[in-house]
């Protein structure tokens, strides 16, 4: 699921928990190589606030956005095909935001998508509208029955 600063998906990640799916974040970096990247689409990796805590940490905006959904308890999936970004990547892991730098992060919440997927959603529908929230509410997950613990 798109996740990033500016689309943090709360909700979202409260309803996977309660449903036992696991959450996973793709796009953390707002994916700033897309090719229908608009002019005035904003960029996470030079935000006024990311860029400030980076600097704080000595580590990369990138590295601080890639954290930021890490410190949420949700996997990331930060694609890349250059090694030395991939590297960089890995090392957000060692990034120790503050509770502080959660705050000002999580006051960056704008539910912006850079995936709109808009091809998907019914006409005049958003796509929040397009979510089936009664199905949701009668979906559960079963564990499956793991037949190498039984004793019989």
């Amino acid at each position: 699921v798109e996740c990033q600063v500016y689309l943090q998906q709360q909700k979202l990640k409260e309803y996977c928990d309660r449903k036992g799916i696991v959450f996973e974040a793709y796009a953390p970096l707002g994916s700033p190589a897309r090719p229908w990247k608009k002019d005035d689409d904003p960029d996470l990796l030079q935000d006024p606030v990311v860029v400030e805590i980076a600097k704080k940490h000595g580590v990369t905006p990138a590295q601080v956005c890639i954290s930021f959904v890490l410190h949420l308890g949700i996997p990331v999936i930060a694609k890349s095909v250059k090694p030395s970004r991939i590297e960089e990547n890995l090392k957000a892991t060692q990034v120790e935001l503050d509770s502080e730098d959660m705050r000002q992060l999580r006051g960056l919440e704008r539910n912006f998508r850079f995936f709109a997927y808009e091809e998907y959603v019914v006409d005049g529908e958003t796509v929040d509208e397009f979510w089936d929230v009664k199905a949701d509410e009668v979906f559960t997950v079963k564990q499956p029955e793991d037949k190498r613990l039984k004793t019989d």
